[in-house]
């Protein structure tokens, strides 16, 4: 089973579908839709590439019988509703955005997300209550970031910036009527998006430090230097890093995180593959720190060697 590859040709579809309903807005709307949309488009080189989000439902589709539309379109809703929190994202974090110029097509997306979900759930279904929740955990999380050191005092809100897209699980769920399953879809989900956070965290460190954004791996650092992220230089970090074995520990949280999974109920095998290859993504970049400073440690002449001679 391959949680990526396994879905490419569909893949194309959804977003040949995004495309086809954006360049259906007016101008200079369809344009800048069409730009934000190519910049998350799995397919385009150089792409952000936010695989949960649009392979999520295709991951649940199996074990809770869903068609193939059904679950296109549900990736498709979720596209739009991605990218319509990324342009919340973008104008929370820069000055320079301008809100009159993303906000109008922000609304557009999220009617176009709208559009997906509402015709499977009436007014009264459970969803709509779980989307309020969703929604509220979002706006509580990303309000209170900046001084809630999340990842050392309560890692749950850490998940809730990504909540929304619990929307999917829930609704595949409901409309399956597997609702009994909605609380661990959730924990679940809570786990996988905490680890995904993880790893965006250590890419982006060095811009978060530069930019003051909050960050996992500078709260531990931060934790250990005993400094605040105002204070906190880049020589802490690396010593953190690279001196202390910081990275190591960082990865092992995520390994336990992939370990409180184990017992889960939800069929979805993929969505646990993508957790596995994150975790092992942070663990083989903190074995590889742990074997440059075995080398460092055995002497200046070992690790030029073992830098510049082809054997």
């Amino acid at each position: 089973m391959d949680w990526l590859h396994d879905y490419d040709d569909e893949l194309r579809l959804v977003f040949q579908d995004c495309s086809g309903i954006i360049s259906g807005f007016p101008e200079p709307l369809r344009a800048q839709g069409l730009s934000y949309l190519d910049q998350f488009n799995v397919f385009s080189a150089g792409s952000h590439k936010n695989y949960i989000c649009y392979l999520l439902p295709f991951w649940l589709r199996d074990g809770y019988g869903l068609t193939d539309a059904e679950v296109r379109g549900l990736s498709a809703g979720n596209v739009f509703f991605m990218l319509y929190f990324f342009i919340q994202d973008d104008l929370m974090d820069s000055s320079k955005d301008s809100a009159a110029r993303k906000l109008p097509l922000a609304n557009l997306l999220y009617v176009e997300f709208l559009n997906r979900y509402r015709p499977l759930f009436p007014s009264d279904s459970l969803f709509w209550l779980c989307f309020n929740r969703y929604i509220l955990e979002w706006a509580e999380s990303v309000a209170g970031e900046a001084y809630g050191d999340y990842f050392l005092n309560d890692r749950l809100k850490l998940s809730h910036k990504a909540s929304p897209l619990k929307l999917t699980s829930t609704a595949i769920l409901l409309y399956s009527g597997n609702a009994a399953l909605i609380p661990e879809a959730e924990d679940l989900l809570h786990t996988v998006l905490l680890t995904l956070q993880m790893l965006d965290d250590y890419e982006d460190w060095e811009e978060d430090l530069a930019e003051g954004s909050y960050n996992c791996l500078l709260s531990m650092a931060c934790n250990h230097a005993n400094a605040s992220q105002e204070t906190l230089t880049q020589t802490q970090v690396k010593d953190f890093i690279f001196t202390a074995g910081g990275l190591a520990a960082y990865a092992g949280t995520a390994l336990a995180n992939h370990m409180k999974l184990a017992d889960h109920q939800l069929d979805a095998p993929h969505l646990i593959s993508f957790h596995q290859f994150m975790v092992k993504n942070l663990q083989h970049m903190a074995a590889a720190v742990e074997a440059e400073k075995q080398l460092l440690q055995n002497g200046g002449l070992n690790y030029w060697l073992s830098k510049h001679l082809k054997l």
